[in-house]
């Protein structure tokens, strides 16, 4: 996987279900990163203390499996795609990623006035800089 390689990508975001306690989120980013390394997928996630959102990139499929698992996973809530690539792109991030971020960095990704699509996809990418991530 290399950057600038041509792939579709999808940025989504969801809540940590109210059902869970904070010490899933470490269940969550092992399952994505052997997910996500097992379907050849890079990007990063970010967690705010309530909210997930994470940048997909790689093959259409791979990333579709990837969205039907999170999806369907009771411990996110109400997950929305904010960004699908209508084509592909080169690949902006050649590992997967997983970090906090400030609690308000995702206000702009919810709520009345919400960036959605290519708005959503660059300011998730500006975030990353101020995120505190792990490999």
């Amino acid at each position: 996987m290399q950057t600038g390689e041509s792939v579709s990508c999808v940025l989504w975001l969801s809540q940590l279900s109210p059902a869970c306690d904070l010490g899933v989120v470490k269940q969550i980013w092992q399952s994505s990163r052997r997910t996500n390394s097992e379907l050849g997928l890079t990007g990063a996630m970010v967690f705010d203390g309530e909210r997930f959102c994470e940048l997909l990139e790689g093959d259409a499929h791979a990333i579709l499996a990837a969205c039907q698992g999170i999806e369907t996973d009771p411990r996110h809530v109400g997950p929305q795609r904010l960004h699908v690539s209508p084509s592909p792109a080169p690949r902006r991030l050649n590992n997967w990623r997983s970090g906090y971020c400030d609690s308000t960095e995702l206000d702009v990704f919810s709520g009345d006035g919400a960036l959605e699509g290519e708005a959503a996809l660059t300011a998730f990418l500006a975030l990353l800089s101020r995120c505190e991530l792990l490999a």
